[in-house]
């Protein structure tokens, strides 16, 4: 196949060197050095301490390692949490391939709505989705309530919460829709023409799926799996909520270690060895899901083939994708839906069928103080840190992009580490890191450790769409007489400015929902997710029902303007070149 950079316009393939940036540089530097760099190094160095009468020993030491070289226990429950996240994101995959392939390969119209409907649950607060399924899993939840009211059951069961499987059971819903992002990008773009090319060749439609289909999205299964894989094997929020003692995960043994035992160097040693183990798991996976050659062409939209020309059998087969592609979509949406309904029930049990409407839960928000400080907390934090990481993300882009930056290709990746470290090992460093420079718990440090994470989000968004733009727009600017501000302000922003805002608001939602880094970092000035979370650690209040309702339209309002303002940023930017 030719070479990727033979079907693009030679300014987009080489971009133009806007000298004017070139002070944009040592920005990059800096960041990755205070942000990603030191605080790995302080984890890794603090792994290798010890500890005195509770107080940490500067002296050399690979005690830590020892234990846990000896430490039977450590050594399962390492294996038992690769397992249970290597399996859900497995199933996940399993799940979501079908999914992604109907989406991609056979539905024709509002398949952009069908991606989004995918996409909503992931950007949904963590906490809700997983307090919804303790709701359904619970010895009175919405299961128990049905097998009971049933018949089926004489009297609830406790075997549906607090174990293995609901931890594992709530990892494989965390996981489906990152699995369903990466693989439908990779179904949308194979050229049908190669799907022609199969079959006038005499190939099944199972050889044209085994030797065509498949490696050419192997690649992106193993990235969709290792998406699905981070986001829970250093989750400590889910197995504390659905699973128990039965569920305990390595993530909530290192976050007792830096809470409760006070052991820092031995919770640092944990994560250390979290991270390794993580990066064997991923670079396997990576390794298998290699494919050899490189994929070209147009995207893989194909004529659409009207019901009249299918056979019965092959109408019988769309008729049972459907029906499996429609399953999991109820799978994603039924915790969510039960949570909201659940927020109006006038019951403060948790169970059907249902006492009768009310709004004194919401009523009972609005006379909340400590509530009301947390949002207050969580707005300032959210709009601190996507101004924070807005500005510098819109620099480093440019820096990278027009070749401000040496080895701006290692520094695009380097600065998205804290993106793939688990969410616990990266609350852990960014203490690590504050401390070193006495940032006292509260909200700078929360802003600072969540910019860490939010600013590789926004950068990748304003870098693909940089990417996009036709370099002979600036040419024409500045050879009009434009200098390099007036170039910047008149043509680049606004061609980016949908992409900004579009990241800025994504950036808003995961800030406003992150639990695992600010809980290690905001101390007794808890935001919105961590009050919450302290909450349900004393006890259910219905009212939480309402909390998390109006978070999840809250996000889900953010999601839908992003998207908007993205795709008609996209949408003008095609039209004017």
């Amino acid at each position: 196949m030719a070479d990727i950079a033979s079907d693009m316009p030679m300014s987009a393939a080489r971009p133009l060197r806007f000298r004017s940036f070139s002070p944009l540089g040592w920005p990059v530097y800096a960041w990755f050095i205070a942000l990603v760099l030191v605080p790995n190094l302080l984890l890794i160095g603090a792994s290798f301490l010890r500890t005195s009468n509770g107080l940490i020993v500067f002296d050399p030491s690979i005690a830590s390692y020892v234990r846990l070289w000896k430490s039977s226990s450590f050594q399962f429950l390492l294996l038992k949490t690769l397992a249970t996240s290597f399996g859900a994101a497995t199933i996940g995959c399993l799940i979501a391939y079908p999914m992604a392939y109907y989406a991609a390969r056979v539905v024709q119209k509002n398949r952009s709505v069908i991606v989004l409907l995918v996409i909503i649950p992931l950007w949904i607060s963590l906490l809700m989705r997983v307090f919804a399924w303790r709701m359904i899993l619970g010895q009175n939840g919405v299961l128990n309530s049905f097998l009971v009211g049933s018949g089926m059951l004489e009297q609830p069961s406790e075997a549906f919460l607090y174990t293995g499987f609901s931890v594992l059971l709530t990892y494989t819903y965390i996981s489906i829709p990152f699995c369903f992002v990466a693989i439908f990008t990779a179904l949308e773009k194979i050229p049908h023409s190669l799907i022609e090319a199969s079959q006038d060749s005499g190939a099944s439609s199972w050889q044209t799926f085994r030797h065509v289909v498949w490696p050419l999205s192997r690649p992106s299964v193993a990235i969709g799996f290792s998406l699905a894989f981070l986001m829970t094997v250093g989750d400590y929020i889910t197995p504390s909520m659905v699973g128990g003692i039965d569920g305990t995960m390595i993530g909530m043994v290192i976050a007792s270690q830096f809470g409760i035992a006070n052991n820092w160097p031995y919770g640092s040693a944990i994560a250390v060895c979290l991270m390794l183990s993580v990066g064997i798991v991923l670079a396997f996976v990576m390794w298998a899901g290699q494919t050899k050659g490189v994929l070209m062409g147009d995207e893989g939209a194909k004529p659409s083939v009207s019901r009249a020309r299918l056979g019965s059998g092959r109408r019988l087969l769309r008729s049972l994708a459907a029906v499996a592609f429609v399953l999991p979509f109820l799978f994603l949406y039924a915790p969510l839906a039960i949570m909201v309904l659940m927020s109006f029930n006038d019951s403060s049990v948790q169970a059907f069928p249902l006492h009768g409407a009310t709004l004194r839960w919401y009523a009972e928000l609005a006379e909340n103080a400590s509530m009301l400080e947390a949002v207050r907390r969580s707005l300032v934090v959210g709009f601190a840190v996507v101004l924070v990481s807005s500005v510098a993300a819109t620099g480093f882009a440019f820096a990278i992009h027009y070749g401000r930056v040496r080895q701006a290709r290692f520094f695009e990746f380097a600065l998205a580490i804290p993106v793939a470290i688990p969410g616990v090992v990266l609350g852990i460093v960014m203490v690590l890191a504050t401390q070193l420079v006495q940032v006292p718990s509260g909200i700078f440090r929360t802003v600072i450790g969540q910019s860490s994470f939010v600013m590789p989000v926004i950068l990748m968004i304003i870098l693909a769409r940089l990417r996009r733009l036709d370099g002979a727009l600036l040419e024409a600017s500045m050879d009009a007489g434009a200098n390099h501000w007036q170039s910047f302000v008149h043509v680049l922003f606004p061609s980016i400015r949908g992409a900004v805002i579009g990241g800025a608001l994504l950036g808003f939602t995961l800030s406003a929902d992150d639990v695992m880094v600010t809980l290690f970092l905001s101390g007794t000035a808890p935001t919105l997710p961590i009050w919450v979370w302290n909450q349900m650690r004393f006890g259910f209040t219905p009212s939480v029902n309402a909390i998390f309702t109006l978070v999840g339209v809250g996000s889900l309002l953010a999601i839908l303007i992003c998207n908007r303002l993205v795709f008609r940023g996209t949408s003008r930017a095609a039209g004017s070149s």
